[in-house]
């Protein structure tokens, strides 16, 4: 359960998802007791298609940015927030700005 909720807080910092849906419906939050009241809150992203990248019409558009449909076949749990310090350690058992171990 560490490693699941781990791997979703890594998801969370990396960033959100943008999704245009045609109904907007509402949104599913989890939220997790870590431990000694640290709670991490996690909303989760259903399976659907969205288009990633930047129309060729776009101010500043690069070409890399080809804009293209992506579909997530699975829901997901993300963290609602940034991770903070506390939440990482009560997870990771670590602290990630340590750099004497590393």
């Amino acid at each position: 359960m560490k490693r699941i909720i781990g791997i979703a807080m890594v998801i969370g910092l990396v960033g959100a998802l943008t999704v245009t849906a045609q109904e907007v419906k509402p949104r599913i939050v989890e939220v997790i007791n870590l431990s000694k009241g640290i709670k991490l809150e996690m909303i989760l992203i259903p399976a659907s298609k969205f288009k990633m990248g930047s129309p060729l019409s776009e101010k500043g558009q690069n070409n890399d940015e080809t804009q293209h449909e992506v579909t997530l076949t699975k829901p997901f749990y993300m963290g609602k927030y940034e991770v903070t310090q506390e939440q990482w350690e009560a997870v990771m058992s670590n602290n990630r700005n340590d750099t004497k171990g590393t």
